[in-house]
């Protein structure tokens, strides 16, 4: 094929949400980009909860009808003994229909110059000399084609593999992963414009359990846990028992499975001229396992680093990537980290203190106007019982 015969200044393995705004960006910019997808469509299977935030999402496109499925208006948090935890908040994000917002995306980074494949598995790296790479091998119609290019992202999602191609140690320790399961469900009662959350260790031991609308009675239910937490209990064990008691007229119309990286900052993202974004790169919030954002920025700055490189042949670009992820806009998520640690130590009687603490605290606030480490370093001063697991976060 005429396509993987071409050299190309990079390939970007992945058209998710990081891939595809990462070969957008470097098409953008004048360069000459593949973008390779495994499957024969973009954005099939969903492995997302959907949910983003307004301000996230504007940081690179505005919003559209077409692949919103429901507004957010705020959010509701139910403790272990059934404490509530209200927050209004109008127009604070949306759920998506990833599938839509997916495709979109790639539509835009082939609008800007990208060539697109699908049904094109990467199979492995070629290299070359100095521990650089010199192309991508790729599995496209029961053939293996050499594609060569200068530089390659790796945006393969949580089942990467990119990485340990390029030599780069991605394994992650079983208590920095969660594992998770999610319905598309029908019949859902409740809010229409409002996520809610469980937690609790007969819920989601060691996460917490979602309820996100999208419209007509229909929403994301799902969990995230940690299987060192569980026992021998599966996710969709724990999901199953909770719908049996919360919801159970509801039906569900599509199943979905996969794992959310919790990890801390000290983890490769760079090997020479491969770099890796999203959840390849192990990046998302671990404390709330989102991700959405998160991935179209690091996409964005690791196709931004890369195109530095390939304008000036300076190697530092693609070596500054990491400490520029970490001392950028996304830096609050080494906090988020800390408080996981603390999250994780919590029993059951310090989630119904705690929520009933943030029922106070967070009562008549401007939702807006709230800042979370300000919070959470109240919750802990404001309980003594607390000091000692949250001696950290202050």
């Amino acid at each position: 094929m005429e396509l993987l015969d071409r050299q190309y200044d990079t390939v970007v393995i992945g058209a998710g949400p990081a891939g595809s705004l990462a070969a957008g960006t470097l098409a953008g910019s004048g360069h000459s980009v593949m973008l390779l997808e495994k499957h024969r469509e973009v954005g099939i299977p969903l492995c997302c909860a959907e949910a983003v935030s307004l301000k996230s999402l504007e940081l690179f496109c505005r919003p559209d009808p077409k692949w919103i499925a429901s507004p957010i208006n705020g959010a509701v948090l139910y403790s272990p003994d059934g404490t509530e935890v209200a927050v209004p908040w109008p127009g604070v994000g949306y759920v998506l229909e990833r599938k839509l917002f997916d495709r979109w995306l790639t539509q835009k980074a082939a609008g800007s110059g990208a060539v697109v494949l699908v049904n094109a598995e990467a199979v492995g790296l070629i290299p070359g000399p100095d521990g650089y790479f010199t192309g991508v091998k790729v599995l496209y119609q029961d053939q293996v084609h050499n594609v060569t290019c200068r530089t390659i992202i790796g945006a393969d999602g949580v089942e990467s593999m990119t990485g340990a191609w390029a030599g780069l140690d991605t394994a992650m320790k079983p208590d920095e992963l969660h594992s998770c399961a999610q319905y598309l469900m029908s019949g859902i009662d409740g809010p229409g414009d409002m996520v809610r959350f469980w937690v609790g260790k007969e819920t989601a031991p060691g996460g917490y359990l979602w309820v996100f609308p999208k419209g007509e009675g229909r929403a994301n239910v799902g969990l995230g846990i940690l299987g060192t937490m569980a026992g021998q209990k599966k996710p969709g064990e724990y999901l199953d028992q909770f719908l049996k008691k919360h919801f159970p007229r509801a039906r569900i119309i599509e199943t979905m499975c996969g794992g959310t990286p919790a990890m801390e900052e000290d983890h490769p993202m760079v090997s020479r001229n491969v770099l890796l974004a999203g959840d390849a790169a192990r990046l998302t919030d671990p404390l709330s396992g989102a991700g959405i954002a998160i991935a179209m920025a690091s996409g964005q700055m690791a196709a931004r680093q890369i195109s530095g490189y390939l304008k000036t042949g300076n190697e530092q670009a693609l070596g500054d990537y990491p400490a520029l992820w970490w001392s950028g806009l996304w830096k609050d998520i080494k906090y988020h980290a800390k408080v996981r640690r603390a999250f994780l130590k919590l029993e059951d009687d310090d989630m119904n203190r705690i929520a009933r603490l943030l029922s106070k605290l967070l009562k008549d606030k401007d939702p807006s106007k709230i800042n979370p480490i300000d919070v959470a370093k109240q919750v802990v001063r404001s309980d003594p019982g607390l000091l000692l697991l949250g001696r950290h976060l202050l």
